[in-house]
């Protein structure tokens, strides 16, 4: 399905606003996903540095387990060659320590790379933003002296009426 694209300076003040209006929210959405997926770089690389540190530890160990960020819980080392990897929706992958810390090198690069491609998109909807802006400004000037070129002619007209019939 093609979009037609029109020109911005075809469009009415209205249309205007509301195209502006939308592309602050776009924008806005954009910005929470980016701050989203910055926070799942962050957990990945969490990840990985957990999955790293079970290389120096020995079979048997004691561990404190995070089940969320504040929650821990204490267990053995049943394993130190293997690891349990989420890889989503509920499945898990058996890996060796290299391949779990490989793996979640890789999910911070997969995500960092979408947030540069979501940070070029933002950049992109607010050049437009500023364009729509300097547009608007531009129709509100025009509309502003069209009213005052208006009211002006509206005053003069009743004086020069009077002046003629003298």
């Amino acid at each position: 399905m093609a979009t037609e694209q029109v020109p911005l300076s075809s469009l009415s003040a209205e249309q205007l606003l509301d195209l502006r209006q939308s592309l602050e929210q776009e924008v806005q959405t954009m910005a929470q996903s980016g701050l989203t997926l910055q926070s799942t770089a962050a957990k990945f690389g969490a990840a990985g540095q957990a999955v790293e540190y079970l290389q120096d530890q020995k079979q048997g160990q004691p561990v404190l387990l995070p089940l969320t960020e504040s929650l821990y819980v204490s267990g053995t080392l049943e394993s130190v060659e293997t690891v349990l990897l989420e890889v989503g929706t509920g499945y898990y992958v058996e890996r060796d320590v290299a391949g779990g810390v490989d793996y979640c090198r890789r999910k911070v690069h997969l995500v960092k790379d979408k947030m540069e491609q979501l940070s070029q998109l933002i950049k992109a909807r607010q050049e437009a933003l500023g364009q729509i802006e300097s547009l608007l400004e531009a129709r509100m000037g025009e509309a502003a002296a069209a009213q005052q070129a208006g009211a002006a002619g509206a005053a003069a007209g009743p004086a020069a009426a009077a002046q003629q019939r003298k």
